[in-house]
């Protein structure tokens, strides 16, 4: 993929500004203003990797491929790679690893074989009409593919595994135990374990349409956390609310072992995005009152901290260790953030420390809804997230 000289300056401005953030507890939060800056062309997500801010995007040329295109904190490009099989795939998330490799998920078509058109003559064709070439049959996304890429982009390996039909694989998470993957098919809730050589267990079913699974996280001994909704009955633990928040362990084996509800009279509570902390964040909606709510949870699922905002949609959440992070949207006024008046729905970052409490909060003019938000050791808090008009942009806390 080619990027035009002003995009990576862009990014060079991004970076230079990004790096080495901090910040001092006020006595009283005053809304700070962040940076946003133009994204490189159809990116769709990003994953900070040491130095590198990696971009990802499906394009399209001839089929249907995958782009990745790492930036480094200079702004220059460090690498380009893009994933084309002479057939179709499409990812839909990506994920990192101890070792800096990249696993990728999503869709592949099979490669199908065109049988050639025979030319009819004689009295089978009385008037020599000449066929026409028979187009080109484009198979179905039905196969489950994980692709494996170095930290310097080299494709290292892709997995695949048939599907009867198209799967949509929705979150991935990478130990040294290996893979999980999460997703529907059919419109059921699924998990899907892989080793680091491509060995696919068989499919778990977690529970039936009437779930969603949003986000996972892989434990070291194997076993994995899922997080989501549900309006229906898991591990012996029935409804509460209209829907409630979810939080499961199954094990290795895929069994389920804990279910833990997070639920309001009459409300809809979903759990949309998680860190391998267990730190959590995602939507409460009862009667015509929309919340974004953030827990932070032990191994076990018990709360440690909890707080929630007036907000809407999707919301996400990421972690240095010792602050927090949430990025959602809102169009109303939060309590002790001074000069936080929207008219509009808007994106807001907040920082938390170690027991919940709002460090610092930030402003994105123009932006709306938050897609991806990451952290690391050399350019701080770094994110995407869209505006009104769907233009994806680059975000970070440090002002110009």
């Amino acid at each position: 993929m080619k990027r035009s000289k002003s995009v990576v300056a862009i990014v060079v401005t991004l970076f230079l500004l990004s790096s080495g953030t901090s910040y001092a507890a006020p006595k009283k939060i005053t809304l700070q203003t962040g940076s946003v800056l133009p994204a490189p062309i159809s990116a769709e997500s990003f994953l900070q990797s040491g130095k590198n801010a990696v971009f990802l995007s499906n394009t399209v040329n001839q089929t249907l491929d995958i782009s990745l295109q790492a930036i480094d904190i200079t702004g220059s490009i460090s690498w380009e790679r893009t994933i084309d099989s002479g057939n179709n795939e499409v990812a839909t998330t990506f994920t990192l690893d101890t070792l800096g490799n990249f696993w990728i998920g999503g869709n592949s078509a099979p490669i199908l074989m065109v049988e050639s058109s025979t030319v009819i003559l004689g009295a089978d064709n009385p008037d020599g009409v000449s066929l026409e070439d028979i187009s080109e049959i484009r198979a179905d996304l039905n196969q489950l593919t994980i692709w494996n890429v170095s930290p310097t982009g080299e494709l290292l390996a892709t997995y695949i595994y048939p599907m009867v039909k198209v799967p949509t694989i929705s979150a991935i998470s990478a130990t040294t135990s290996g893979i999980s993957i999460v997703g529907s098919l059919d419109s059921k809730p699924f998990l899907m374990n892989m080793s680091n050589t491509g060995t696919f267990s068989k499919v778990v079913n977690v529970g039936t349409s009437k779930t969603t699974i949003n986000s996972v996280v892989r434990q070291s001994d194997g076993s994995s956390f899922l997080f989501g909704s549900s309006a229906e009955t898991l591990g012996g633990k029935k409804v509460a609310g209209k829907r409630d928040g979810i939080l499961i362990k199954l094990s290795k084996s895929g069994a389920i072992t804990t279910v833990v509800r997070s639920s309001a009279n009459g409300a809809v509570r979903s759990w949309n995005s998680a860190t391998p902390s267990n730190l959590l964040s995602g939507q409460v909606i009862a009667g015509k009152t929309s919340e974004v709510a953030i827990t932070k949870f032990s191994n076990n699922f018990a709360p440690s901290w909890t707080a929630r905002f007036p907000g809407t949609g999707s919301s996400i959440v990421v972690t240095n260790g010792a602050n927090s992070y949430l990025a959602f949207t809102t169009r109303s006024a939060i309590p002790g953030i001074n000069l936080w008046k929207p008219t509009t729905p808007s994106l807001l970052v907040l920082t938390f420390d170690g027991k919940g409490v709002i460090k610092a909060a930030h402003a994105f003019p123009g932006l709306v809804t938050p897609i991806n938000l990451q952290f690391s050791r050399e350019r701080g808090v770094v994110g995407l997230a869209s505006s009104s008009d769907g233009t994806i942009s680059i975000f970070t806390l440090v002002s110009r």
